[in-house]
């Protein structure tokens, strides 16, 4: 703990290995999904009322990410994963300790913590969408459409490989010991990360103590209150991350052991739509499969249809655009 304190001199600290750096930044990726399956669940109670929440997803984890981040920002100095890992913020200088985080970088790094992952995946989604549709024959109408979608498509791609290049070029330099930044975005700031003090825990003969000496404030159920919620969250996360490390290493194995079940018997409906779109009864063109009921769509037509109905149109079961699956098909 002595070496891991010695950023408090004021003049240097010690820096946290690689690996944790990579850790803490894939533990914080498991929040997302876990947010959003936690919502899809609360709204499969009443799909009827609450299935439009789902088309804002996305903004809904960044309402919840904001209030996350911010919490841990203001007591840590720190993001929820960096907390996690035990590591803090710091502003540097010259690979020296300057000072605490101001208000300014907080509210920057607050910014760009749930800014950044936001408008990357929104872009990721539109370029993915504008590529589909092109491949289902979509003509723009104008020049500028047809120049918008261009800058969308190949900006993304090209905007995005730039931007992993810069990080592998930042990792190199932590590793050799040439930089105290661990990503573009931290060099952005002049932040660092570095070990954090030990936390104080009201430890249980505390508390009892305090409830016998009627010592027990607001502020003292407001704090433990405060810690049951962020423990029970880190701890949810670590699990989710630990389910996904798990199912990744025994996922291959798990089905190899599996016996192999016969084929399905195929129902007359589904043999006429054979090679065809149920819904345009044209050649499939972008093969989409909706899971909910097995059939095949051409992409445009089954999107069309699942935003205006929320069901498949040939067995009229529930389905969402997020549960369609592109075909990659030969």
């Amino acid at each position: 703990m002595a070496e891991k304190g010695a950023y408090l001199t004021g003049t240097a600290f010690i820096r946290p290995s690689i690996f944790e750096i990579i850790a803490q930044e894939s533990f914080g990726s498991t929040t997302e999904p876990a947010f959003k399956k936690l919502l899809s669940f609360i709204v499969s109670f009443n799909p009827g009322r609450y299935k439009d929440i789902l088309k804002w997803a996305d903004e809904c984890y960044l309402l919840f990410d904001i209030i996350l981040q911010r919490y841990y920002l203001k007591k840590y100095s720190a993001s929820f994963s960096e907390a996690f890992y035990g590591l803090k913020r710091i502003a540097t200088e010259n690979s020296k300790l300057k000072r605490e985080l101001s208000k300014k970088q907080k509210g920057l790094s607050l910014v760009l913590i749930v800014l950044f992952p936001y408008l990357r995946s929104k872009f990721s989604q539109l370029s993915q969408r504008y590529k589909l549709e092109e491949l289902d024959g979509y003509i723009p109408q104008t020049k500028w459409e047809k120049l918008y979608r261009a800058f969308i498509v190949k900006g993304y791609s090209i905007t995005f490989m730039i931007y992993e290049f810069m990080v592998l070029y930042n990792y190199i330099l932590y590793i050799s010991g040439k930089s105290p930044f661990t990503s573009p975005l931290l060099r952005l700031l002049s932040i660092s990360l570095t070990y954090a003090e030990p936390k104080l825990v009201m430890s249980v003969s505390d508390l009892l103590r305090k409830i016998k000496n009627n010592s027990f404030g607001i502020s003292d159920g407001i704090d433990i209150f405060q810690r049951v919620v962020t423990t029970s969250l880190e701890f949810g996360a670590f699990f989710l991350q630990f389910l996904s490390w798990w199912n990744q290493e025994h996922y291959l194995t798990n089905l190899m052991s599996l016996p192999i079940p016969p084929p399905p018997v195929i129902p007359e409906t589904a043999k006429k739509y054979k090679g065809i779109c149920p819904i345009c009864c044209k050649t499939l063109r972008v093969h989409t499969v909706l899971p909910v009921s097995g059939y095949a769509f051409c992409y445009q037509c089954i999107l069309s249809v699942i935003r205006k109905s929320g069901k498949c149109p040939v067995t009229n079961y529930p389905a969402k655009e997020d549960d369609l699956i592109r075909l990659y098909l030969d």
